[in-house]
């Protein structure tokens, strides 16, 4: 290992089984999914797992049957359907689950990253979640104004996975595009493991000094890992993969075809053989279409 950056077989050191697990990533965009495919891999299981938006991330864990327990405020994906794996596990009671409000889990992220044991905010006033939840969900009153409120406890995984675009090697990351609350799982997780597409040097890190998101003392392990977000995007180096994700939606309908997916993508191959299946020509006209976008936009 030179400075932070290690392997994707070292991911084993920070993850065991039984962790508590905090994935990056929105929607089809940005998730770390060179580590989820590891993970698959290396077969962790009992994994207690935290997910703002999940996605194909999210279902693939659940179809390998490696997750004990899910934190989600959603998982689907998108115009391509509902997660298979994820509908199939809490139809069948085979995880145990906690739904909770997309921006109560960023308030109780950002509530450890801040050092307190829980954050207030104005909803979800007259919903059922505080019926649903109340372990969860405590009323309170604002001590200066009287106003009710609603308390969400701290969440602190022990692990975050985050796809970034550059990073040095002292592990400071940057991010380009959207970050949505990859910032956060940072600063709350006690480690943070983050692939990138680059790997740079600290002068040119330094050159673009904004575009650092999470400094190097927020991280624990770097990993290479061209197109490590596949098949979901990592703008502005590439576009979200539309036609390997109906494929997967087309075999993940089913768990015996699930499996096929798994043996012949990420059991079956290692990271880089997962690269070559893609194809030169797959792999070259998702850059090519981030680039076209770019110019349309």
């Amino acid at each position: 290992m030179e400075g932070k950056v290690g392997q994707l077989s070292d991911i084993g050191q920070f993850i065991k089984p039984g962790s508590s697990v905090a994935i990056g990533g929105a929607w089809l965009c940005n998730h770390p999914m060179a580590i989820v495919r590891e993970i698959i891999r290396q077969q962790i299981k009992d994994l207690t797992v935290m997910t703002i938006v999940g996605s194909i991330d999210i279902d693939l864990l659940l179809g390998a049957g490696l997750v004990k327990e899910l934190y989600f405020s959603f998982v689907s994906l998108e115009a391509f359907g509902l997660a298979p794996n994820f509908r199939r596990a809490i139809e069948g009671q085979q995880i145990a689950f906690q739904e909770i409000s997309g921006l109560a889990m960023i308030l109780g992220f950002e509530a450890t990253g801040r050092g307190v044991s829980f954050l207030p905010y104005g909803g979800p006033v007259g919903s059922d979640y505080l019926k649903m939840r109340p372990d969860f969900y405590k009323m309170i009153k604002c001590p200066f104004t009287g106003q009710d409120l609603v308390a969400v406890p701290a969440l602190k995984p022990d692990v975050a996975i985050i796809h970034a675009q550059k990073a040095d090697l002292e592990g400071n990351i940057q991010i380009e595009g959207t970050s949505g609350s990859d910032v956060d799982l940072a600063k709350a997780a006690d480690k943070v493991i983050v692939t990138v597409e680059q790997i740079v040097s600290s002068e040119q890190i330094r050159a673009e000094a904004a575009k650092t998101k999470i400094p190097r003392f927020y991280v624990d392990l770097v990993i290479h890992a061209p197109l490590g977000a596949h098949p979901t995007s990592c703008v502005p180096e590439y576009v979200m993969d539309a036609w390997h994700v109906m494929e997967y939606m087309k075999l993940a309908q089913k768990p015996e075809s699930f499996q096929q997916y798994v043996q012949r993508y990420i059991t079956g191959s290692s990271e880089e053989e997962y690269l070559e299946l893609l194809g030169a020509e797959k792999r070259s006209k998702l850059k090519k279409l981030v680039g076209e976008a770019r110019l349309l936009s």
